[in-house]
């Protein structure tokens, strides 16, 4: 059973344990984490589901999956591509082997003479900076600062290695461990170009990677992604027996935390549909998601940004 009270805490992150065997690590605001990650004890393998964006946070992460398991991990498994879920993957090597969809090792092996620039870096940082110290909403803060806090602790660990997966999957894989069986799910395009799910089923777990933005915060879609094939994934995940699930960015949820993502989705999707008909613009879109009970996301960096789009994708109907 899934409580919140964490079982290990640092700087980066609070280890919370989903069920025995399954534990997730949430993002502290503070810390060089980012986003989410997990680790499934499979009885005789060790597994880690993504690798932050810093390799402080996920040299933290592999310590504490030594601890728990008693074993260094086996396998590392990208979700997507996005450096807040990979650029910590270098502190796991040598011993582990690096797994993701095929989608996404293809868009890291095409970005990895890409080398994240120091300069535009810290002029970023600068920006969020000179927001934090004008915002005065609370959820305003939040946001600026669960952008920033990171990318102060990536600045210091650059020139980043790129890590390409050794291992490349499509639709899904079964591994059996002497404790459990897992699945790794791709979804082809949705909140990327083809995203993976972990599935612990007989544990009612879902670990969702950027599938799921729980708690107000956004929901970004990637140009290469499909808003309308992200909720169809989330519409089937919701008629799974699954109770636990583990987003990306954000506290654990439920199947309502589910529904309300999906919702912002299709929400997304209607009010892109109807503007490319009439020929409108993403400040249509915008105004039409202000009316919804989405609006609060505005506050958020990638708001319009995801809502281009998903513009996008309705003019070229996808």
């Amino acid at each position: 059973m899934t409580t919140e009270t964490p079982i290990l805490e640092n700087e980066h992150f609070r280890l919370i344990q989903v069920a025995g065997g399954i534990y997730a690590a949430i993002a502290t605001l503070r810390g060089g984490a980012m986003s989410n990650a997990g680790i499934v004890d499979l009885g005789d393998e060790t597994i880690v589901f993504d690798a932050f964006l810093t390799r402080a946070a996920a040299a933290a992460l592999r310590a504490a999956a030594v601890e728990l398991t008693g074993r260094t991990p086996r396998f590392l498994i990208l979700s997507h591509p996005h450096g807040d879920h990979v650029c910590g993957s270098t502190a796991f090597l040598p011993e582990a082997k690096i797994a993701s969809s095929s989608g996404t090792r293809a868009a890291m092996a095409a970005e990895a003479d890409e080398e994240i620039d120091r300069d535009e870096l810290a002029s970023l940082i600068r920006q969020l900076e000179e927001t934090l110290d004008g915002a005065s909403d609370e959820r305003a803060r939040f946001n600026c600062e669960m952008n920033l806090h990171p990318r102060r602790w990536l600045l210091e660990e650059l020139p980043i290695e790129p890590v390409i997966p050794a291992i490349a999957l499509d639709g899904e894989l079964e591994i059996r461990g002497s404790d459990r069986t897992i699945r790794l799910v791709s979804t082809g395009p949705a909140h990327t170009c083809d995203d993976l799910l972990l599935v612990c089923a007989k544990e009612q777990t879902v670990f969702l990677g950027d599938l799921g933005f729980f708690q107000d915060s956004p929901a970004y879609i990637a140009p290469e992604g499909s808003a309308a094939n992200w909720s169809a994934r989330l519409c089937a995940l919701e008629a799974e027996d699954v109770s636990c699930f583990v987003p990306g960015h954000g506290a654990i949820g439920g199947r309502e935390e589910l529904t309300r993502q999906r919702g912002f989705l299709d929400a997304a999707v209607a009010a892109a549909r109807d503007a490319s008909r009439a020929g409108g613009t993403v400040d249509d879109v915008i105004e039409r998601m202000r009316e919804s009970e989405y609006a609060r996301w505005e506050e958020t960096m990638s708001f319009a940004v995801s809502l281009q789009s998903v513009l996008t994708q309705a003019e070229e109907g996808r």
